[in-house]
């Protein structure tokens, strides 16, 4: 029973994404103040993030080759694109929306702030050469790389699992996402969490990647130029 679960393609790449969600834990846990430091050299910051994006890509590209799937087979599909743009773009706003102006701002005011090193918000808005960069960094990084990834877990899990492990992979996935977030502070790393939740709903109300790619690069977007108008000369 045990030779032929590891025979099995689908169990086989489950094993590589949980390996990878733990390595990307330790990562998170033992680099923190590396990337704390890393924020503030704005440039070497996003190049890290291209890499570790790019690389996250190449797994899930080479898993799918492995499994026998396509793309479309994880929601990617081309029917109704410009709906699924327009309904990406509206799920970004509100979610952007949602977390900005009322969950961020109310467990920040009930998780007590942390006596360690946060990231300099500014630090990202203080060159407009930044502002194509951040762009680009929120379409393929922000948007396609981690909701790819997203996508990829939630349907291992489910696969392998059926219900209850697309469950696990909801909560465990969110949760992680936001530990990504922990150099931002206590409150960004619930509230990132929280956010990391929505995307994944966005993705499962219809099976549509793209819906889930285009809400987090226009939250990423958003974010972005507003960053610009808040804090550029600042």
């Amino acid at each position: 029973m045990k030779n032929s679960i590891f025979k099995n393609p689908l169990y086989v790449s489950l094993a590589i994404v949980v390996l990878m969600m733990l390595a990307g834990l330790a990562r998170n846990i033992l680099l923190m103040d590396e990337t704390q430091s890393l924020s503030q050299s704005i440039l070497m910051f996003l190049a890290v993030a291209v890499l570790i994006g790019g690389f996250y890509v190449l797994v899930v590209h080479f898993l799918l080759r492995y499994t026998k799937e396509k793309y479309r087979d994880i929601g990617f599909v081309k029917g109704n694109i410009l709906k699924q743009i327009r309904m990406g773009v509206l799920f970004g706003i509100l979610i952007f929306i949602l977390q900005n102006f009322i969950m961020h701002p109310l467990i920040s005011a009930i998780i007590p702030k942390t006596t360690g090193k946060e990231v300099e918000i500014n630090t990202f808005f203080s060159s407009l050469w930044y502002l194509p960069v951040l762009l680009v960094i929120s379409v393929l990084k922000g948007g396609f790389s981690e909701e790819l990834w997203r996508v990829f877990v939630l349907t291992r899990f489910q696969k392998c699992f059926g219900k209850p492990g697309l469950i696990i992979a909801l909560i465990l996935g969110s949760i992680l996402f936001g530990f990504g977030h922990l150099y931002q502070g206590i409150a960004s790393m619930i509230s990132i969490s929280i956010v990391g939740f929505l995307y994944a709903l966005v993705y499962l109300r219809k099976g549509n990647a793209w819906e889930a790619v285009v809400g987090h690069a226009t939250y990423d977007i958003v974010g972005a130029i507003l960053g610009f108008i808040l804090y550029y000369g600042k």
